[in-house]
Protein backbone atom coordinates (compact mmCIF):
# COMPACT_ATOMS: atom_id res chain seq x y z
CA UNK A 1 0.00 0.00 0.00
CA UNK A 2 1.22 3.70 -1.04
CA UNK A 3 -1.35 6.09 0.17
CA UNK A 4 -1.65 9.15 -1.18
CA UNK A 5 -3.41 10.43 2.14
CA UNK A 6 -3.40 9.84 5.90
CA UNK A 7 -5.95 10.66 8.60
CA UNK A 8 -4.16 11.70 11.89
CA UNK A 9 -6.45 10.27 14.84
CA UNK A 10 -5.76 8.65 18.16
CA UNK A 11 -5.80 4.91 17.94
CA UNK A 12 -4.76 3.07 20.85
CA UNK A 13 -6.29 -0.33 22.99
CA UNK A 14 -8.19 2.06 25.15
CA UNK A 15 -9.00 4.61 22.13
CA UNK A 16 -10.64 2.56 19.65
CA UNK A 17 -13.57 4.70 18.65
CA UNK A 18 -11.87 4.53 14.49
CA UNK A 19 -12.75 1.26 14.62
CA UNK A 20 -16.62 1.66 15.47
CA UNK A 21 -19.21 0.87 13.12
CA UNK A 22 -20.75 4.30 13.93
CA UNK A 23 -17.71 6.25 12.82
CA UNK A 24 -16.44 3.92 10.38
CA UNK A 25 -12.84 5.59 10.18
CA UNK A 26 -10.58 3.00 9.72
CA UNK A 27 -12.99 0.96 7.55
CA UNK A 28 -13.16 3.80 5.26
CA UNK A 29 -9.45 4.53 5.65
CA UNK A 30 -9.03 0.62 4.53
CA UNK A 31 -11.49 1.13 1.75
CA UNK A 32 -9.98 3.98 0.12
CA UNK A 33 -6.46 3.18 0.88
CA UNK A 34 -5.95 6.33 3.25
CA UNK A 35 -3.34 5.85 5.94
CA UNK A 36 -4.05 6.01 9.88
CA UNK A 37 -1.21 8.31 11.61
CA UNK A 38 -2.46 6.74 15.64
CA UNK A 39 -1.33 9.99 17.76
CA UNK A 40 -1.32 8.98 21.37
CA UNK A 41 -0.73 5.17 20.64
CA UNK A 42 0.67 4.48 23.99
CA UNK A 43 -2.13 5.92 25.57
CA UNK A 44 -0.24 8.71 26.62
CA UNK A 45 2.04 6.84 28.20
CA UNK A 46 -0.45 4.58 30.82
CA UNK A 47 -0.40 1.43 29.00
CA UNK A 48 2.79 1.01 28.84
CA UNK A 49 2.85 0.04 32.45
CA UNK A 50 5.03 2.72 33.78
CA UNK A 51 2.49 4.93 35.31
CA UNK A 52 1.27 3.29 38.70
CA UNK A 53 -0.85 6.04 40.51
CA UNK A 54 -2.48 9.47 39.47
CA UNK A 55 0.33 11.01 41.76
CA UNK A 56 3.08 10.08 38.51
CA UNK A 57 1.52 12.41 36.52
CA UNK A 58 0.76 14.79 39.28
CA UNK A 59 1.68 18.53 38.31
CA UNK A 60 1.80 16.94 34.61
CA UNK A 61 -0.80 17.84 32.07
CA UNK A 62 -2.45 14.40 31.93
CA UNK A 63 -3.41 14.79 35.42
CA UNK A 64 -6.64 16.95 33.89
CA UNK A 65 -7.00 14.08 31.34
CA UNK A 66 -10.41 12.25 33.24
CA UNK A 67 -8.90 8.78 32.66
CA UNK A 68 -5.63 9.84 35.09
CA UNK A 69 -8.15 11.46 37.59
CA UNK A 70 -7.68 9.84 41.17
CA UNK A 71 -11.06 8.26 40.88
CA UNK A 72 -10.62 6.68 37.11
CA UNK A 73 -7.31 5.74 37.82
CA UNK A 74 -7.63 2.41 39.39
CA UNK A 75 -10.21 1.28 37.23
CA UNK A 76 -8.15 2.03 34.11
CA UNK A 77 -5.12 -0.33 34.88
CA UNK A 78 -7.47 -3.42 34.76
CA UNK A 79 -6.47 -2.96 30.82
CA UNK A 80 -3.34 -1.99 31.33
CA UNK A 81 -2.64 -4.93 33.65
CA UNK A 82 -4.17 -7.63 31.06
CA UNK A 83 -1.39 -5.99 28.80
CA UNK A 84 1.38 -6.31 30.64
CA UNK A 85 0.23 -9.80 31.32
CA UNK A 86 0.57 -10.89 27.63
CA UNK A 87 3.74 -8.75 27.37
CA UNK A 88 4.98 -10.48 29.84
CA UNK A 89 4.09 -13.88 28.59
CA UNK A 90 5.66 -12.95 25.28
CA UNK A 91 8.74 -11.22 26.78
CA UNK A 92 8.15 -7.81 25.41
CA UNK A 93 7.74 -4.66 26.77
CA UNK A 94 3.77 -3.46 27.30
CA UNK A 95 4.71 -0.68 25.09
CA UNK A 96 6.21 -3.07 22.38
CA UNK A 97 3.56 -5.57 22.86
CA UNK A 98 0.70 -2.54 21.96
CA UNK A 99 2.74 -0.98 18.98
CA UNK A 100 3.26 -4.05 17.57
CA UNK A 101 -0.80 -4.83 17.94
CA UNK A 102 -1.70 -1.93 16.39
CA UNK A 103 0.58 -2.45 13.27
CA UNK A 104 -1.05 -5.62 13.11
CA UNK A 105 -4.71 -4.73 13.02
CA UNK A 106 -3.92 -3.13 9.27
CA UNK A 107 -0.70 -2.54 7.13
CA UNK A 108 -2.00 1.52 6.83
CA UNK A 109 -1.20 2.13 10.54
CA UNK A 110 1.87 4.19 11.20
CA UNK A 111 1.91 4.82 15.05
CA UNK A 112 3.40 7.53 15.92
CA UNK A 113 4.37 7.14 19.82
CA UNK A 114 5.74 10.37 21.65
CA UNK A 115 8.77 10.64 24.27
CA UNK A 116 11.52 12.36 25.50
CA UNK A 117 13.94 9.22 25.50
CA UNK A 118 16.38 7.45 23.01
CA UNK A 119 15.78 3.99 25.48
CA UNK A 120 11.98 4.63 24.69
CA UNK A 121 12.67 5.15 20.75
CA UNK A 122 14.83 2.04 20.64
CA UNK A 123 11.95 0.26 22.79
CA UNK A 124 9.57 1.54 20.43
CA UNK A 125 11.32 0.60 17.00
CA UNK A 126 11.68 -2.96 18.50
CA UNK A 127 7.77 -3.37 18.46
CA UNK A 128 8.49 -3.88 14.48
CA UNK A 129 10.46 -7.22 15.57
CA UNK A 130 7.17 -8.01 17.73
CA UNK A 131 5.30 -10.77 15.49
CA UNK A 132 1.66 -11.30 17.10
CA UNK A 133 0.16 -15.02 16.90
CA UNK A 134 -3.84 -14.74 15.93
CA UNK A 135 -4.17 -16.32 19.39
CA UNK A 136 -1.90 -13.53 21.13
CA UNK A 137 -3.98 -10.88 18.63
CA UNK A 138 -7.26 -12.24 19.99
CA UNK A 139 -6.26 -11.91 23.47
CA UNK A 140 -5.50 -8.13 23.80
CA UNK A 141 -8.44 -7.60 21.68
CA UNK A 142 -10.41 -9.46 24.34
CA UNK A 143 -8.50 -7.19 27.05
CA UNK A 144 -10.08 -4.26 25.19
CA UNK A 145 -13.26 -5.44 24.50
CA UNK A 146 -13.66 -6.15 28.57
CA UNK A 147 -12.26 -3.11 29.81
CA UNK A 148 -14.64 -1.19 31.61
CA UNK A 149 -12.58 2.46 31.09
CA UNK A 150 -13.39 4.92 33.49
CA UNK A 151 -13.47 8.85 32.24
CA UNK A 152 -13.49 10.36 28.93
CA UNK A 153 -9.95 10.58 26.61
CA UNK A 154 -10.23 14.39 27.01
CA UNK A 155 -11.92 16.69 29.71
CA UNK A 156 -15.50 18.28 28.87
CA UNK A 157 -14.02 21.27 27.59
CA UNK A 158 -11.35 19.88 24.63
CA UNK A 159 -14.21 16.81 23.53
CA UNK A 160 -14.63 18.65 20.49
CA UNK A 161 -11.08 17.39 20.07
CA UNK A 162 -12.56 14.12 19.38
CA UNK A 163 -14.01 12.16 16.49
CA UNK A 164 -16.42 14.92 14.78
CA UNK A 165 -17.84 15.84 11.38
CA UNK A 166 -15.21 18.08 8.63
CA UNK A 167 -17.27 20.95 7.66
CA UNK A 168 -17.84 20.97 3.55
CA UNK A 169 -15.08 22.39 1.93
CA UNK A 170 -16.20 25.84 0.23
CA UNK A 171 -15.03 26.59 -3.27
CA UNK A 172 -14.98 29.07 -4.91
CA UNK A 173 -16.46 29.69 -8.15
Amino acid sequence: MHPLAAVQIEYSPWALEIESETTNVLSTCKELGIAIVAYSPLGRGFLTGSIKSADDVKGDWRAMMPRFLPENFSKNLDLVNKITAIADKKGVSSGQLVLAWLLRQWEGVIPIPGTRSIDRVKENVGAMEVVLSDEEDKEIRDACNSAELAGGRYPQMLEYMQIGETPELEVEA
